[in-house]
């Protein structure tokens, strides 16, 4: 996914206040990367954010606004509130997340990968519109940090499904479903040189985990809570 980056903050005036009410998943559809697909207008309903449990959301929140400072506080709220009701329908942990997007994008929701990937989590085209299609949303503007998180999240959740493994989806996360099949399939292992994503997801894991106080066992209770 995430590689060379180029920067710029036009989605500063598109940024949601609110959430996107969410349907259902269905399984992953890979595309190869074509044309990037029109932009369209991203509008989510204003709701009220629960409140955050025992200070989760407070704290990743504080984290994200550490990184992106142009989110004002209420945006990093908002950044943060999506983060962990996504990863809570997944049943992942918010911090992998936070993880995931610090490996791919550094914070910059204005990514774009040599390849086309986009936004905070680094998606293509396709794979965004994929996932809004099948999660009835608006597609938007794939940059949009809120619309690209959780798109973003749903697509690794598919990737937890089809291997059933938290390594293994992270590879195919970063080097795609169909290359991870065929590697599987043909020597039944992954080469190194791919588990070095995972690696590094996991470190800035740990690391996230110490700066911020968080436990695996207390953001993963907290997950089953809501």
């Amino acid at each position: 996914m995430g590689a060379s980056i180029t920067q710029g903050r036009t989605w500063l005036q598109r940024l949601s206040a609110g959430l996107i009410v969410a349907a259902g998943l269905g399984w992953p559809l890979v595309t190869d990367i074509g044309a990037p697909a029109p932009r369209r207008s991203f509008h989510a309903p204003e709701v009220v954010a629960e409140s955050p449990r025992d200070g989760i959301e407070e704290r990743l929140a504080a984290e994200a606004l550490r990184r992106m400072p142009e989110l004002g506080e209420e945006g990093a709220a908002c950044l943060a509130s999506v983060i962990v009701e996504e990863a809570s329908a997944a049943g992942l942990d918010p911090v992998l997340v936070f993880a995931i997007i610090e490996v791919e994008s550094s914070w910059e929701p204005e990514a774009v990968s040599h390849r086309g990937a986009l936004g905070l989590m680094q998606l293509r085209p396709g794979t965004l519109e994929s996932e809004a299609r099948d999660g009835g949303f608006a597609l938007g503007d794939a940059q949009d940090p809120v619309l690209n998180v959780r798109a973003g999240v749903r697509y690794f959740r598919r990737m937890m499904r089809a291997f059933g493994n938290t390594d293994l989806a992270l590879v195919a996360y970063n080097a795609g479903p169909t290359r991870l099949s065929s590697y599987l399939r043909a020597v039944g292992e992954v080469p190194d040189v791919l588990l070095s994503y995972p690696r590094r997801v996991r470190r800035e894991e740990r690391r996230l985990r110490e700066d911020l106080h968080m436990p695996a066992q207390e953001v993963l209770a907290t997950n089953v809570r809501r």
